[in-house]
């Protein structure tokens, strides 16, 4: 899998052609950004800087968890997708801590279609 950031949106590619973008784009007072974890994690945790290497890493298309509900993100939510790699799993997570007026729109692909598509 390899993960690349511009122009303020965030895709994860894996070896399968599917897809995952994230819209990063500030608009004031939220704080939408991502990281990865080996369990699924309702709270926030402080994603790295640096892009995690994912070599062999795919997406399981048939997991999505949506709307996960946490306190600490105030009127947002977060969105989690699994990954998988021989017999091992870790999950990605996209979170947007807002108020209820700024939103960021998420795509998850697989080949031509559009399986997931949502604003945290």
């Amino acid at each position: 899998m390899k993960v690349f950031t511009k122009d303020g949106k965030i895709n994860f590619i894996d070896d399968n052609n599917v897809v995952l973008g994230y819209d990063l784009n500030q608009g004031c007072c939220e704080s939408a950004d991502w990281f990865i974890s080996n369990k699924v994690a309702p709270v926030l945790k402080v994603r790295s800087t640096d892009n995690p290497r994912l070599t062999g890493w795919v997406f399981d298309t048939s997991y999505f968890l949506g709307d996960l509900k946490c306190e600490s993100l105030d009127g947002g939510g977060m969105a989690v997708f699994r990954i998988t790699k021989d017999d091992k799993e870790k999950f990605i997570h996209l979170y947007n801590c807002q108020n209820g007026y700024y939103g960021h729109g998420f795509d998850f692909q697989v080949g031509e279609d559009t399986v997931q598509h949502g604003v945290l």
